[in-house]
């Protein structure tokens, strides 16, 4: 398998056991689909359609804001197996934040995802990927895991069109691969996700077909 610089130095990144992980065992031919920045009324619905039609199970890091907006959308998120994470609640650069607001950002989300959902996450994503010390320490004091990734399928805008996303993600997927996807946005709810959604059930098909097999991130990691 080819891969680009980029992708390939993401997964030589080393996992630090039981705080944060860039991808999964590189043995197993397991790999988890994740999403972020929902939930959204128009998109997520739609990728839960495909992800119930390939039987397929994966992770969606909730922005809290979206989940007091959609909380039905996030309601069947969890009602249909699928594993929830914390991406805070209005997605800031947190890096620029001092402990106090990040620990509101994370604390502010996790209870809005729990009303709406019944599940306390116990997964982070920090917006952006972007990640320090501080970050880190906060994150692993409210006791989360934080879950980077190793394969970015884009964004999904205009300028990401459906079959650039697929040759990108099929491309870099290796064993343990986590893939980066977006279901919703942090700045506004009208975010066009229809190129993710067409690209999709391309990406399940494909990878299926070279014996992946696709898990959650609580599976992939054996953090249950």
């Amino acid at each position: 398998m080819v891969l680009t610089d980029v992708q390939a130095n993401i997964h030589k990144q080393q996992n630090t056991e039981g705080v944060v992980y860039w991808h999964g065992d590189s043995v197993q031919k397991k790999i988890a689909l994740t999403f972020d920045d929902g939930p959204q009324d128009v998109y997520t619905p739609q990728i839960l359609d495909i992800l119930k039609k390939y039987h397929i199970k994966a992770t969606f890091f909730l922005i809290g804001k979206n989940v007091e907006a959609f909380p039905g959308v996030a309601k069947r998120i969890a009602q249909e197996g699928h594993c929830i994470g914390n991406h805070t609640y209005s997605h800031p650069d947190l890096i620029l934040k001092n402990k106090e607001q990040i620990r509101l950002e994370l604390k502010n989300a996790e209870e809005i995802i729990y009303r709406a959902t019944g599940v306390r996450p116990h997964l982070f994503r920090p917006p952006y990927g972007a990640d320090n010390h501080w970050v880190s320490l906060e994150a692993e004091n409210l006791g989360y895991v934080i879950i980077q990734w190793s394969v970015s399928g884009l964004n999904g805008r205009k300028d990401s069109q459906f079959d650039k996303i697929v040759r990108r993600v099929i491309t870099n997927t290796q064993n343990g691969s986590i893939i980066l996807l977006h279901d919703g946005n942090r700045l506004s709810n009208r975010t066009d996700r229809s190129q993710i959604v067409k690209a999709l059930p391309i990406i399940i098909e494909s990878l299926q077909q070279k014996g992946f097999q696709f898990v959650t991130i609580d599976e992939l990691l054996d953090l249950n």
